[in-house]
């Protein structure tokens, strides 16, 4: 799909506002503490993630909570190691034992968690565990202790696997999620649970069918090109979210057309009050200055602060490219912040030294 720029004029006020805002936002990428990283899908679901190999064997581990008032922190474990139908999946912290749990056990009770909108574990064997005091009784575990074994129950003509998750900064990512979540010293955060009520975290609705899209909006995405020309089943899978906006108006993040090998094209189309809709273009610079785009690649849609992040790879790797972030200002998507990479080279992506081209380095702050 080509993309097709439309170049627009900004006023010098609306440049020296872009520019003002720059230096107060948060890195490109989401934080790590230790071993255990942070993230949050469109739709508002947040979680702690830490990735552990041991020789072949592998697992990964990631604690999940949804932006309802009610949602509770899910665990779910995910390894490449072929599990057999008997034996135990055991958990240790420190040396003690916190729960032995049976295989058949916990394929049984799968169908009985429900998993977040826009979550996607990785590929392998994949448990949930326990929900309810269960859960909680190990997180509490976790974060009091330094190490989490993790023994694998062995396959046929195999032997066990013990393999250790460190919970270094495990904390400090549970306090990250209660804050983003704007759960800190309420009832339901997870570090030092306060007096205050819970209630709904910042979020967007998830959208897995264009079904779902009001008429005026499905006429907006279907005029776009080929957006609609798409496989339903890839569309469910792209975490298109509908953003609750003031006045009963919508925001809708909606792929368009099938993705490529490294990058999903999305568009944003605006729904007001009334049910009219109009598709959102969006700036970025170029070298001869500001243009609009109506194509957003990679969407993510952060419900926390109501920005939008573009993230074009130019190689499977994502070590080169062009990443974008944009703000809601109510009617529109502000310009906050652009960085390049064209040096193709293999390299783990590291965008924090991207080159900034919006905005200029001798900007004022």
């Amino acid at each position: 799909m080509t993309l097709r720029l439309l170049t627009f004029l900004i006023s010098a006020a609306t440049v020296l506002g872009f520019a003002s805002g720059a230096s107060a936002q948060p890195g490109r990428t989401p934080p790590s503490f230790e071993s255990w990283t942070v993230d949050c899908g469109n739709t508002g679901v947040c979680f702690a993630s830490s990735f552990t190999r041991t020789q072949s064997v592998w697992v990964d581990l990631r604690i999940v909570r949804d932006w309802q008032a009610e949602a509770q922190p899910l665990v779910r474990l995910t390894t490449n190691t072929e599990l057999p139908q008997e034996g135990s999946l055991r958990f240790d912290v420190d040396g003690v034992e916190i729960e032995a749990l049976p295989i058949e056990q916990l394929r049984e009770m799968q169908p009985t968690v429900t998993a977040p909108a826009g979550f996607r574990p990785l590929g392998g064997e994949g448990f949930w565990y326990p929900t309810g005091p269960v859960t909680a009784t190990l997180l509490q575990a976790m974060q009091s202790g330094k190490e989490l074994t993790i023994h694998l129950p062995a396959a046929k003509d195999a032997d066990p696997v013990a393999v250790p998750v460190s919970l270094q900064g495990l904390k400090a990512g549970f306090l990250w999620l209660d804050n983003q979540q704007d759960r800190t010293g309420t009832v339901a955060a997870i570090v030092s649970p306060g007096a205050e009520p819970a209630k709904d975290a910042p979020h967007a609705m998830p959208l897995v069918s264009a079904d779902q899209l009001p008429p005026e909006v499905a006429a907006v995405w279907s005029a776009n090109r080929l957006c609609s020309d798409i496989d339903p089943a890839i569309f469910a899978g792209l975490n298109a979210v509908r953003v609750p906006l003031d006045e009963n108006g919508s925001l809708y993040i909606i792929p368009c057309g099938a993705p490529t090998a490294y990058n999903s094209p999305y568009v944003a189309v605006l729904s007001g009050k009334d049910g009219a809709a109009r598709q959102i273009h969006v700036a970025r610079m170029s070298e001869k200055g500001p243009v609009a785009t109506d194509l957003i690649y990679n969407a993510k849609w952060s419900p926390a602060d109501e920005q939008l992040v573009s993230y074009f790879k130019g190689s499977g790797v994502g070590e080169c490219g062009l990443w974008n972030r944009w703000s809601w200002n109510g009617t529109g998507l502000v310009l906050l912040e652009e960085a390049t990479r064209k040096t193709c080279d293999g390299t783990v992506p590291d965008l924090s030294i991207w080159s900034n081209t919006w905005p200029p380095k001798n900007a004022p702050n």
